[in-house]
């Protein structure tokens, strides 16, 4: 792929939708119809948990085809999207074709115009109202009905508004479109679907927290209390210097009340950076050789490689999944993380060391585990807290995707 190509411009609008919903997209003119069904859902905020088809336009026109498994198009009895691209389902300038997700809500896409822009961008150029909840039967059939989905009451249906893919019901109510979070929900797409690699400013934004720490311990090593923590005045500095003080209760001077920095210095102890010796924090070899300034891009490549490959089949399997759930933007709700954790190595066929079923109890305290091994690093876009902060950044997810990558050649050849 070079380093431009032709795009389109696309006007999608989801019909019977009150208010008037709507974006407007730039896509690459060649691609995949599975691709284009990832930046649409995206865009509306759809979870990506019902079946979802493409109407062609075009020499294909009348044909419907399934953007989704193959198991699934054929219980059907669908053609799947897997080898159809944009260009295929369209013809012309004013083309159209439709896209129905749930088997109710039908978008209309037009094109509008045509560019040329970098290889793989993917953009939205506008939008009006936010997202509808997610539901199958469309915009008349409750609880799918969007009056429901941006004025939920106290029951049923404003419990499961909460849990929808539209989110919380924002303070700026069915108007509240934000093309800001859209663009950056398309551009983690887009460096997914390029394979984009880091820049050395991402790099050194990611691993900042690592670093940190490395750095402070020094080639003298950190004294730390009799209990094994570190000193109150170095979880203050390691607090206020990442960026976590303000975001935290209490004083943050105290490792057990200040969680993050004692999650950062047990991980780094975990992967081998640090270690405790004669009551001191101190440098492994490893960490004496990655400490250095300018080694960014090796500590971001020795961490993706020990993250890739922590040691165990289990512990790789779980680094995956949540690497997965955060590039495709499918990160269970809090509540149900450890249940949907466990029936996933249930599926893939972990148990407990003794060969029991690994219970919701257990996937819950693994999630929590996963949730502070990506958090200490600079993975996730600022919250109101850190424990609020969810959704990785661009840099995260080049992260994330390196991750992935190495996981798939192999502890040889991951780097």
């Amino acid at each position: 792929m070079g380093d431009a190509e032709k795009a389109l411009d696309l006007h999608i609008e989801l019909l019977e939708s009150d208010p008037h919903m709507w974006r407007d997209l730039r896509v690459p003119a060649g691609i995949g119809l599975p691709d284009l069904h990832r930046a649409i859902k995206l865009s509306f905020g759809w979870e990506d948990s019902q079946a979802h088809l493409f109407s062609l336009a075009g020499a294909f026109a009348g044909r419907r085809i399934l953007a989704g498994d193959e198991e699934t198009a054929l219980a059907m009895g669908t053609d799947l999207a897997a080898d159809f691209t944009l260009a295929d389902a369209l013809h012309g300038k004013k083309s159209t074709l439709r896209y129905e997700y749930g088997g109710g809500w039908t978008h209309e896409i037009t094109v509008t115009g045509h560019a040329v822009m970098p290889a793989g961008y993917l953009g939205c150029l506008g939008g009006a109202s936010r997202g509808p909840a997610e539901a199958p039967g469309g915009p008349g059939v409750p609880p799918g009905g969007y009056a429901l989905s941006v004025e939920p009451d106290d029951g049923a249906a404003g419990r499961w508004v909460e849990e929808g893919a539209g989110g919380p019901v924002p303070d700026s109510g069915p108007a509240g479109f934000d093309r800001d979070r859209v663009n950056l929900r398309l551009a983690r797409l887009s460096a997914q679907l390029t394979g984009a690699r880091a820049c050395p400013d991402e790099q050194a934004e990611i691993v900042r927290p690592v670093k940190w720490l490395l750095e402070r311990a020094g080639t003298d090593g950190l004294e730390l209390t009799k209990d094994g923590y570190l000193k109150p005045a170095v979880v203050r500095e390691a607090a206020e210097a990442l960026g976590w003080a303000d975001r935290l209760y209490g004083k943050a001077n105290r490792e057990v009340r200040t969680r993050p920095v004692f999650q950062l210095r047990t991980r780094l102890q975990d992967w081998g950076l640090l270690r405790r010796f004669k009551g001191r924090l101190v440098l492994t070899p490893a960490g004496r050789a990655l400490a250095g300034a300018g080694d960014e891009g090796r500590l971001w490549d020795y961490l993706a490689d020990r993250l890739a490959h922590p040691g165990s089949d289990p512990a790789s399997f779980l680094n995956g999944l949540f690497a997965h759930w955060l590039l495709a933007g499918t990160l269970p709700a809090w509540q149900r993380r450890g249940q949907v954790l466990t029936e996933a190595l249930h599926t893939a066929g972990y148990r407990l060391p003794s060969g029991r079923p690994v219970t919701e109890d257990v996937g819950a305290d693994l999630v929590q585990e996963l949730e502070w091994t990506f958090r200490v690093l600079n993975i996730f876009l600022p919250g109101r807290d850190l424990l609020q902060a969810e959704e990785a950044s661009v840099a995260g997810a080049k992260f994330l995707i390196d991750l992935r990558r190495r996981q798939d050649a192999g502890p040889e050849q991951s780097r």
